[in-house]
């Protein structure tokens, strides 16, 4: 699903697709109440703009390939993943609620299987509904 049109040097973003059409970081950000979901919206929007120039305070580095947007509302923390890909595009995978001072290595374990789910397939499935299935099993997700 793709989010906003590439214009002015701003990036896309598009959100991983399951085979199932569920979009695991925008169910996460719609689950949300009004203000925290408009609040990560709003930062989502910032990374549209500024991409790998968006500051380091909100932006950080957890692996080769996988990136977190840091989101504070009052006292909660969200964090929402992402990769970037040639063409100024910007794929996001997942969101959590952070609750302890390290990223959980799961959470970046399931970006990771998201991110090689996306660039097989770049939200582009076909085959039965068997075998939709059978990726999201075979990816544990």
């Amino acid at each position: 699903m793709r989010y906003s049109k590439n214009v002015n040097g701003e990036f896309t973003i598009e959100y991983v697709e399951l085979p199932n059409g569920r979009l695991p970081a925008r169910e996460f950000v719609d689950s949300l109440d009004d203000g925290a979901a408009a609040r990560i919206d709003a930062f989502i929007e910032r990374l549209r703009m500024y991409g790998n120039r968006m500051q380091g305070k909100f932006v950080k580095k957890l692996t080769d390939d996988i990136f977190e947007l840091r989101v504070k509302q009052f006292d909660r923390i969200f964090r929402v993943l992402f990769f970037f890909q040639p063409g100024m595009l910007i794929v996001i995978t997942s969101g959590f609620q952070k609750k302890t001072e390290q990223t959980p290595p799961a959470q970046i374990i399931r970006a990771e299987k998201l991110r090689k789910l996306w660039l097989k397939y770049r939200n582009h499935y076909s085959g039965s509904q068997r075998e939709r299935e059978a990726i999201l099993k075979e990816l544990g997700l």
